[in-house]
């Protein structure tokens, strides 16, 4: 880093944020899997529609979207029940404009990509936890419930590592519970470093798509770009849409980072976990 300056980005330098009551009135509607699976393909359909006309991609053949459309009906209804009508606009709109980072070609993977992505974003997680749902009481799960849980998708991301698949939909969940039970173990500079990584990658993204993308949306991009830029070399301000995905991707770096050690050192995540079970 230019002239061996640290980033020093922290959730102060933001402020405090109120509860998301935009957010409140997503989650008090139904979810897709209580609506008619009508609904869901029309806003589907639609919302794969402006898609490609947003992306100015290529349209395709009448059989090849009715195919993505059912397809990704199909699967949102079995993978993601519980989301809600208003939110997959929401979460493609983000996806085509790069919040998740790049993607190539609109497919049934990218779409259901962009759900997910949307799904375990760090804005939509912490409206989740700030909401009151004024419906009928549930109870919580037991903390051994939520630990089993935990570390069950701790397990998975390791699997996936393995398997080189990429962890970017669930690597801030796993981090934060690795993290909280005291796991991770990165020093403050490690981790500072690693937020320098991410918003150099953040970067590298954003340049690459400033040459594919329309011309109308090249502006937005360049000040996207510049005001990482700025953190990196003058530890200037960002917004909270800049943060977040700063730290989402640099949680991802550290947790790819954790499991290369396990897997190099050949250590039983599962057993690691155990013993600290009483962090939780």
């Amino acid at each position: 880093m230019e002239g061996g300056k640290r980033l020093e980005i922290s959730d102060q330098r933001l402020g405090k944020s109120n509860k998301n009551t935009a957010g409140w009135a997503i989650l008090k509607r139904d979810m897709i899997k209580n609506l008619p699976k009508r609904d869901l393909f029309d806003t589907v359909r639609i919302n794969v529609a402006k898609a490609f006309a947003d992306t100015n991609t290529k349209e395709i053949s009448d059989e090849d979207r009715n195919y993505l459309v059912n397809e990704l009906t199909d699967n949102i209804l079995k993978y993601h029940p519980a989301i809600r009508l208003n939110e997959i606009p929401e979460a493609i709109a983000q996806g085509v404009r790069g919040r998740f980072g790049e993607f190539y070609g609109l497919s049934v993977v990218t779409f259901l990509k962009f759900i997910e992505q949307y799904l375990f974003s760090e804005k939509r997680t912490n409206i989740v936890k700030e909401s009151v749902i004024d419906d009928v009481p549930r109870p919580v799960p037991d903390l051994q419930t939520q630990f089993e849980t935990a570390k069950q998708n701790a397990l998975y991301a390791l699997q996936r590592k393995k398997d080189k698949k990429d962890n970017s939909a669930i690597a801030t969940v796993v981090y934060d519970f690795l993290d909280r039970i005291k796991l991770i173990q990165f020093t403050i500079a490690e981790k500072q470093d690693m937020m320098a990584d991410a918003v150099r990658e953040l970067i590298a993204e954003l340049k690459y798509k400033l040459m594919i993308s329309p011309y109308i949306e090249r502006a937005a991009i360049k000040m996207d770009i510049e005001a990482y830029t700025a953190v990196m070399t003058a530890h200037a301000g960002i917004n909270d849409r800049l943060f977040t995905l700063a730290k989402m991707r640099a949680k991802k770096l550290a947790l790819d980072a954790f499991l290369n050690g396990v897997i190099l050192d050949e250590a039983d995540l599962d057993k690691m976990i155990e013993k600290k079970r009483e962090c939780f």
